[in-house]
């Protein structure tokens, strides 16, 4: 999964970028006091224990796998996982 990607399922959760430091966007939540930190590779995708690590801290339900697909379709895939409506 790409770095973009993950960053639209967060911000659909409530998530918000707050800086990029280097090649890390850093996102925010309005209720929880943490910061989450995503590695933007460009076009190269993230590992899945990566994303399965962000997710968890950012309290996300369930895991994230490395699904080949397009990333509309996973968006979609995801937000389903999530129970967030579209």
């Amino acid at each position: 999964m790409k770095a973009s990607v993950l960053i639209r399922v967060l911000e659909q959760a409530g998530w918000q970028q707050i800086r990029q430091q280097g090649i890390h966007c850093i996102l925010s939540h309005p209720t929880q006091g943490n910061l989450i930190s995503v590695p933007d590779l460009g076009e190269q995708a993230l590992q899945p224990a990566i994303v399965n690590d962000i997710a968890r801290e950012a309290g996300l339900k369930g895991r994230v796998y490395k699904i080949q697909m397009s990333p509309g379709r996973l968006l979609m895939v995801l937000k389903d996982l999530l129970g967030l409506t579209r």
